[in-house]
Formats: structure tokens, sequence, C-alpha cells
């Protein structure tokens, strides 16, 4: 069963306040992912899943034939090169279709991290090189839309009708998440008091309304 993990979402939101650099980790059992923040934004997320590779996002994306990862892999390996890097040479990308990638992942992992049920350390900031940069409170909307499962959302979101109620001004918040018109349109009901359920009964798509719903309960 997944659940948000409480005590990462609450030091997340802490430094976003505070605009603060750290290393956040969570592991739980074999499992280790690391978050780099610098200033209040999302600059990296490592990953010790397979699935979480850059290579086999692609893949799993369609973006890479799935024949083309091992041999590709494998000359990066022995150039000493990272496989990104190696794609953009062998023009399989281009710079700017991995530097979205980079970011893509940063935003799965950030939101596998909070769902995951492990410890929670957190060490000051060290030497990184950035795959990202995301203000912390955009990134948070991003894995809620791409990295936390379904479900952990509808846990969070519990079974009562309660809305999403923002702890400030909701036009100052709405207008930091650069939202697009359609989900725009969603939270400014949902923040007006509207409950997620009744949303979705008016004809809104569910897994959508869930997913901002829920991202908009973790900043509040």
């Amino acid at each position: 069963m997944f659940a948000l993990n409480r005590i990462l979402l609450f030091v997340l939101l802490d430094l976003d306040r505070r605009h603060e650099s750290a290393l956040l980790t969570v592991t739980s059992g074999q499992a280790k992912r690391t978050i780099h923040l610098a200033n209040g934004q999302l600059v990296g997320a490592e990953s010790n899943l397979k699935s979480e590779r850059v290579g086999d996002m692609l893949v799993s994306e369609g973006l890479l034939d799935p024949v083309l990862l091992e041999p590709v892999a494998a000359e990066a390996r022995r150039k000493g090169v990272l496989l990104g890097d190696q794609m953009v040479i062998d023009k399989l990308l281009t710079s700017e279709e991995l530097a979205r990638a980079l970011e893509r992942q940063a935003l799965v992992r950030l939101g596998a991290a909070l769902s995951m049920r492990g410890v929670v350390q957190v060490a000051p900031a060290g030497k990184f090189h950035p795959t990202a940069e995301v203000p912390l409170r955009l990134a948070l909307v991003g894995a809620f839309r791409s990295g936390v499962p379904l479900a952990a959302i509808e846990d969070q979101l519990g079974t009562t009708e309660g809305a999403a109620h923002a702890s400030e001004d909701a036009e100052r918040l709405l207008n930091a998440l650069e939202l697009g018109p359609a989900e725009l349109r969603i939270a400014r009901r949902l923040l007006a008091g509207e409950g997620h359920e009744a949303i979705v009964a008016s004809g809104a798509p569910r897994e959508p309304v869930l997913r901002l719903a829920g991202a908009l309960r973790a900043l509040s």
C-alpha cells in the first residue's frame, strides 16, 4: 500500500519556505533515493532502482529503442561518459531533449521518494552536477503529476469530501504554480472549497483532478 512520506513532505516544505540547500536521503530496505536541493530549487535526484535510470525511463516512454539501450550503455562505460551524453553523441537525443528527460527523471524520483515508507535523513548540500533547476513548489506539483503513485494520493485525500484549502492567498499560490488553463480552472474550484469528488462528478477527468488535489493539499 502506497502512502505519502509525511516527514519528507514536511522537510521539503520547510526548506522551500526558507529557500535552503540540502541533501535529503530516503532509505527503505535496499531502495535508496536522494534529493538534491539548492536555494529552494530541485537540482537533481538519484536512485539505485534500475527502472529509474534515464535509459530505462526513455525506453518505457517509447523514446528509445530497447535494442539500442545496452550497446549505447556499453559504449558510454567504455568512454567513461554518462549514458545521456553518449545518446547525444550518437544523435539519439538532442541536448534539449536530454535536459527535459533528466528533469522528468528528477521529478519521478522525487515523487517516488515521497511515497516511500522509509527513513529520512537531512544533510548539508554537497558538490553535485545539476540535472534540473525547478523551484521546489513547482517540482512538488510535477512530482504529483508523474511520480507519486495514484494510490498514495487517494490515501492522502482520504474517503471524505474535504477540499484542498490553501494556507496563503489562493491567487498568489496559483500564480506560483504555473498551471495550464485546464488545471487552473480545476485548481480554482478546489481552492474555493469544492471537493475533488464533486469536480469529477461534474465531468472532469478523475486522475488529473486527484493528482492536482493531492498536490494542493500537500502544499497547504
